[in-house]
């Protein structure tokens, strides 16, 4: 009986390390690598500026651990930069792992989580987190959503509530300016921009936070007239605010801003790690810069920070705040509490704050 034929080289799938090549060439040769780069050579400028401009001198010491966690992604590959959400756990600490099909047990909370937030929403504010650069979560009938995506939908639909959305999402309505103050990996910036296309978002945060928003969004929007401290040119650039899309700015960098109106200030879930000094410091900067509305949706206080009075009284002294109440559940929960109970220091509470 004769041998069978081995298969030509023609008909031979390629093995996996060709296939691995291959993708890292499709990937180097994308607009996210190229993003990367620009984004990296940008954050270096950041970091060697820090300890001289800012003026705690430099990270702190958890913050110093928390950025050594990610230093590989200061020389990281195409292929990781192709997957940059599934690292974005040094963030907000979601893993992709998380929402994969195994642990698909879990989809009916989530749907029910959603359901429950679309339930509040008359205006259709509901973004899906999108699968480019590796985006994950469960489907919950209108897209994947994991526990970011509801809580940046949550807020949104908090915004809406405290009556400050519709002035951003007019077609007629002129551009506008909108500050978050830790925008971590950029998500809720994206869900912000989809919703509200004619406005001007302004990331602040952390320096090595921004190798994850900066490539995050400028890959995702790649229209998007984009700005970062550091890049050449940058102090001639940023005084013409308005005439970018997207503008990525260190901490240390904010207070020193050139004049502009500021329309909307927001923080999500950092005040509450902060000093009492340092949420001051940026209500006052967001005041002084011509910001009139702020939103917070923040614990008083975290539970191991003892430098911080509460967010409500470090906020009060620079805006009038009124509570909204979006919903009794807390973002952490998917499953509600069978009992209603009053709010203590930490529980997480949306504040609208104007002047």
């Amino acid at each position: 009986m004769a041998k069978s034929a081995l298969p030509s080289a023609e008909t031979t799938p390629p093995g996996f390390k060709a296939r691995i090549e291959a993708r890292a060439r499709e990937l180097r040769a994308g607009p996210a690598w190229a993003n990367y780069l620009k984004a990296r050579e940008a954050v270096f400028r950041m970091m060697d500026d820090w300890p001289r401009l800012d003026p705690n001198g430099g990270p702190s010491a958890y913050w110093q651990e928390e950025s050594e966690g990610f230093q590989d992604l200061f020389d990281a590959s195409p292929l990781v930069i192709g997957a940059l959400r599934e690292h974005c756990h040094h963030i907000t600490g979601i893993k992709a792992y998380e929402y994969r099909e195994h642990h698909a047990h879990q989809r009916p909370d989530y749907i029910a989580k959603f359901q429950m937030l679309k339930g509040l929403d008359r205006t259709g504010l509901f973004v899906p987190e999108p699968e480019a650069l590796g985006g994950f979560g469960f489907d919950v009938g209108e897209g994947l959503a994991n526990l970011d995506t509801l809580k940046f939908y949550e807020v949104m639909l908090g915004l809406q509530k405290a009556g400050m959305l519709d002035r951003f999402r007019a077609e007629d309505a002129p551009r506008r300016t909108v500050v978050e103050i830790g925008s971590g990996w950029g998500g809720f910036a994206y869900q912000f921009k989809t919703l509200c296309p004619k406005v001007t978002f302004v990331c602040v945060d952390l320096p090595p936070t921004m190798l994850f928003s900066a490539v995050y969004l400028t890959t995702l929007f790649p229209e998007a007239r984009a700005l970062i401290y550091g890049e050449e040119g940058f102090e001639e650039k940023v005084r013409a605010l308005k005439d970018y899309d997207f503008v990525f700015l260190p901490h240390y960098y904010f207070p020193r801003m050139p004049a502009s109106k500021i329309d909307l200030g927001i923080n999500m879930v950092s005040f509450q790690e902060m000093t009492t000094g340092q949420v001051e410091g940026y209500a006052r900067t967001l005041k002084d810069l011509g910001c009139r509305r702020i939103y917070s949706m923040n614990r008083n206080r975290s539970k191991h920070n003892a430098e911080l009075t509460t967010v409500e009284e470090a906020l009060g002294r620079h805006y009038q705040l009124s509570l909204v109440q979006v919903c009794e559940q807390q973002y952490v929960h998917l499953v509600p509490n069978k009992k209603p109970r009053e709010l203590t220091d930490m529980d997480y509470r949306h504040y609208f704050g104007h002047c």
